[in-house]
């Protein structure tokens, strides 16, 4: 736990609450009622943020789940275009979430997730960059719609996770089924031919076939 964290913020309450009153000349009575006001709501604030953080991440040690704003960097083995898609197709998996900027050109996704009781809604964009030909990579950052809010409760932690989670999963499963895809293509140029021609030649010589059947069970019981 990130002991400023709750220094500065209950303080920075109080002191928003009792520096108002200083113009007003509020005798010492309102200045001490002001002054635990701010205490109260600035250490149930913080109470408040930390059970909602743990609760929707599920960490209980991690101070980066209380920062409002985000940053992830993915790197994916993908062309450009590929990518763009990926990011498109991540941005749709995010329930709720709407895509407001989609502009493949700059390679810009900016999308936002609704306002509810738990949450004031965030903004997030993806920026795709192309580093070569088959490589990209894949800028996440987020932050809560109102520029006012300076307590985090997860959300934006939890949000850019998902997304970087999710690029992650589908590149290694693209490029999984393009290493299945090209094993099965050296074996049909380079072994299937292969075997097909030993096999018209064993097919012309039948004895050959048989001495090279002896040899190979005279080498696994340990003659040669």
């Amino acid at each position: 736990m990130k002991i400023s964290r709750w220094i500065y913020f209950p303080l920075f309450m109080i002191l928003s609450y009792v520096l108002p009153q200083l113009f007003f000349e509020a005798s010492s009575g309102w200045l001490l009622y002001w002054l635990i006001t701010g205490m109260i709501v600035g250490f149930g604030t913080l109470l408040y943020s930390d059970r909602k953080a743990r609760q929707i991440t599920g960490k209980t040690d991690d101070e980066e789940i209380y920062k409002i704003r985000q940053h992830r960097v993915v790197t994916v083995l993908l062309d450009y275009e590929k990518a763009f898609q990926l990011c498109r197709e991540a941005a749709e998996s995010l329930n709720p979430a709407r895509i407001k900027i989609e502009d493949a050109a700059s390679g810009v996704i900016q999308f936002r997730t609704r306002v509810n009781w738990n949450s004031w809604g965030h903004i997030i964009t993806m920026n795709v960059k192309k580093l070569n030909q088959n490589l990209t990579e894949i800028e996440i950052s987020t932050r809560p719609i109102p520029r006012t809010v300076i307590v985090g409760t997860g959300h934006s932690w939890k949000y850019v996770e998902e997304l970087s989670d999710y690029l992650k999963e589908k590149d290694a499963a693209v490029n999984q089924k393009v290493l299945v895809e090209s094993a099965q293509i050296l074996e049909d140029v380079y072994v299937n031919p292969f075997r097909k021609e030993k096999e018209k030649v064993y097919l012309k010589h039948p004895k050959k076939r048989q001495d090279t059947d002896i040899t190979d069970a005279a080498g696994k019981d340990g003659f040669f």
